[in-house]
């Protein structure tokens, strides 16, 4: 039974849609390292979840035939495409209702994949989503782009492990933090909405958004139910598991009292940080910063007494200050940064330091200090 025929790079970009969530993680039951491929006419719905996040999309590339559905291994059907010559026709059967395999052909090249019974594969309830809005694509990425770097990965405080969503208004805000930084960017959105928005998005399901949603004025609708939420665009439906618990009051973290202030061209300051990374201690990471008579100097140190140190000229009228820093810390928010300068605020010693973009308050980063 033919379930699809269409060109190699109609059935490739289905199967990478949904296949990063199952690729190169670890499942506990086998049905989920696989993709569900269920043809009704013309089209095939291409399904995948890992019980917490679920990705689904479609494509008109459906054979002639009765409808069907199987589910292959992501990994190596994805592999297995992506191997195949482009701009060729490509075919994925099944011998018989009864075989437990199907068969990928290109020209005189076939492979016979094994599958797991359709039936078997997790159905997710329906969810009762109670608010959504509607936003650009480019506009989430870019609010995505400039926090999901402040993540935690893995902590004990679960609700670390996620980015907060919030829309008041017209206004909507991302926030991440580790317990060592913080990230905020706000953006504003078309329409106001009447009720307001909070909840806080895992952080896998910030990198799929981050991974899937196009550079480009398409409309993304993204609604919001007690416990899930759903972002769609396209042919694409995203639905992932919200984290219980509540965000850190994060405007309590940031700084506004910092009057030390200087600006400094971003690639300058990243090609300094990069030549002194190479003697930093390689656990700890840390540099020295020292502010004084218009010179930024940093500095680092390793455990066999080697030191890098680097004089940039800035113009800096505030007090003298030492102060560490965690080297991949700055590194993170230059790199994720579009602007051509960057502007950073001290208060003291030992406070936290304040990082924006000159004249443009939608977006702020709080990088706690450390001993160096």
């Amino acid at each position: 039974m033919l379930i699809i025929k269409s060109p190699r790079e109609a059935f490739a970009t289905p199967v990478q849609a949904v296949s990063g969530i199952v690729g190169k993680q670890r499942q506990t039951l086998p049905i989920l390292s696989n993709i569900l491929i269920s043809k009704v006419g013309t089209r095939v719905d291409f399904t995948a979840t890992d019980l917490d996040i679920e990705i689904k999309t479609f494509a008109d590339i459906g054979a002639e035939g009765p409808d069907i559905s199987v589910t292959v291994d992501a990994a190596k059907l994805q592999s297995l495409i992506s191997a195949l010559n482009h701009g060729s026709e490509v075919t994925l059967s099944q011998p018989s209702q009864s075989d437990p395999t199907v068969e990928l052909k290109q020209g005189k090249s076939t492979f016979k994949l094994n599958t797991l019974p359709a039936d078997e594969f997790p159905n997710r309830p329906e969810a009762q989503f109670t608010q959504s809005f509607v936003i650009p694509a480019n506009q989430i990425r870019h609010l995505l782009q400039l926090v999901h770097f402040s993540m935690a990965q893995q902590d004990i405080r679960y609700f670390l492990n996620g980015m907060l969503l919030s829309v008041e208004g017209d206004v909507i805000r991302v926030v991440t933090t580790d317990g060592h930084r913080l990230a905020y960017c706000e953006g504003k959105l078309e329409s106001a909405l009447t009720q307001n928005i909070q909840c806080i998005v895992p952080r896998r399901t910030v990198m799929e958004m981050l991974r899937l949603i196009p550079d480009s004025d398409e409309s993304i609708t993204i609604a919001i139910s007690e416990a899930e939420i759903r972002i769609t665009w396209g042919n694409i439906t995203l639905s992932s598991k919200l984290v219980e618990g509540k965000f850190p009051d994060y405007n309590r973290v940031i700084p506004v009292n910092n009057t030390n202030i200087f600006v400094i061209k971003r690639d300058v300051l990243l090609g300094a940080l990069k030549r002194t990374a190479i003697l930093a201690n390689a656990k700890l990471r840390g540099v020295k910063w020292e502010l004084k008579n218009n010179t930024l100097t940093i500095q680092s140190t390793n455990s066999d007494q080697e030191e890098a140190k680097d004089v940039l000229d800035i113009e800096y009228n505030g007090i003298d200050i030492e102060i560490g820093f965690n080297l991949l810390y700055l590194q993170d928010v230059l790199n994720n940064l579009r602007s051509e300068e960057v502007q950073f605020a001290l208060h003291s010693n030992t406070g936290a330091m304040l990082v924006t973009m000159p004249d443009n308050s939608s977006f702020k980063y709080v990088v706690m200090p450390m001993r160096t």
